[in-house]
């Protein structure tokens, strides 16, 4: 899910979890600025994954965040490295916040 937000804007965890890692995301060989994966407290048999974010200092591995209402960091200007899908349908130049949910490593048979 791609979610249309201009650079600096303020980004809020999607679930109530806890941080599980925090990495440096790349795109086109550069470093755009980081992802950081969630472990659900309800379903941790999943990640949720929130790329395009330069992440709070108070931000990491084992800090419970709460959804809506604890701040995981800023949006950054993801495309002024690699052309967004969303440009032609959002201003910014399509910039956005990538949120994504996959199985969590181990929990498949």
């Amino acid at each position: 899910l791609d979610v249309g937000a201009a650079p600096g804007t303020d980004v809020y965890a999607p679930v109530k979890g806890s941080v599980v890692a925090v990495s440096d995301l790349v795109v086109g060989g550069k470093r755009v600025d980081s992802r950081i994966d969630l472990r659900p407290s309800e379903s941790p048999s999943v990640m949720v994954s929130v790329m395009n974010v330069r992440p709070d200092p108070s931000i990491a591995v084992g800090t419970p965040v709460l959804a809506a209402s604890s701040k995981l960091g800023t949006a950054v200007d993801v495309a002024s490295v690699e052309e967004q899908a969303l440009a032609a349908h959002a201003p910014d130049g399509g910039n956005n916040v990538s949120i994504s949910v996959y199985p969590s490593p181990g929990s498949l048979p």
